[in-house]
């Protein structure tokens, strides 16, 4: 257990093992939430803020997608081209090739 003084302005310092725990040494500023708990305690969250141009790439179904072609790559289930048009060609190929694609 640790215990921690909050000042008269409000502030808390963590300490450097809870810093460490909850990933947040280094020189950079954090960002953590204080997110209050079903039992009524509060837990401190690391959190990071995402610009809103690139939340798209959080979203659950890119993420499940940018983990399959991963394993493609990984397992060597890829098609290697090498100029632009030959890559071009290939797409076309493909957008023929599947029901739906435009």
């Amino acid at each position: 257990m640790t215990f921690m003084v909050v000042d008269k302005r409000g502030r808390v310092t963590l300490p450097a093992g809870i810093r460490k725990e909850l990933g947040l040494d280094g020189e950079a500023p954090h960002v953590v939430l204080l997110s209050r708990t079903p039992h009524g305690t509060f837990e401190l969250v690391p959190a990071a803020l995402i610009p809103r141009e690139q939340l798209w790439f959080h979203h659950p179904e890119v993420q499940e997608r940018i983990a399959e072609a991963e394993a493609d790559f990984r397992e060597g289930s890829f098609t290697r081209t090498d100029t632009p048009q030959d890559a071009q060609a290939y797409l076309d190929q493909l957008k023929e090739s599947s029901p739906g694609c435009a």
